[in-house]
């Protein structure tokens, strides 16, 4: 039985799908084709939204990747998308994408810093 990269849920090999190397059930295979705008108001207003009428707060609702980022940037006060790309072997591409939707949910954001541009929680 394999795992989804992205939400981990159980797979059957006729349910699996390969993206970039990485093994994706079918939603979270689809969700790879998309094209994530960083900054988006119509997208931030209707992931807020949506996070309002489904009762979530917090990391409720992320996958389980977002999570484990979101918990990443606070415990470190932020980090580079280098650094996230190091800690959870992502591809750019599935950083920026991860990073967009923290940002959609106001849980994160770019910092610019002396050394650089930082991820970091939204309320820093």
């Amino acid at each position: 039985m394999k795992e989804c990269f992205s939400c981990g849920a159980k797979l059957e090999d006729e349910d699996v799908y390969e993206v970039k190397g990485k093994i994706f059930c079918d939603d979270c295979a689809m969700g790879q084709q998309k094209v994530l705008q960083t900054c988006d108001p119509g997208a931030v207003h209707s992931a807020l939204l949506d996070r309002k009428k489904s009762g979530f707060t917090g990391t409720e609702g992320l996958t389980e990747i977002q999570k484990e980022i979101y918990l990443f940037i606070q415990e470190k006060n932020g980090v580079t998308v280098p650094q996230l790309i190091e800690k959870f072997k992502l591809t750019a591409e599935e950083a920026g994408a991860a990073t967009t939707v923290l940002r959609h949910l106001e849980l994160g954001k770019g910092q610019k810093r002396e050394d650089g541009v930082y991820f970091v929680p939204w309320e820093a």
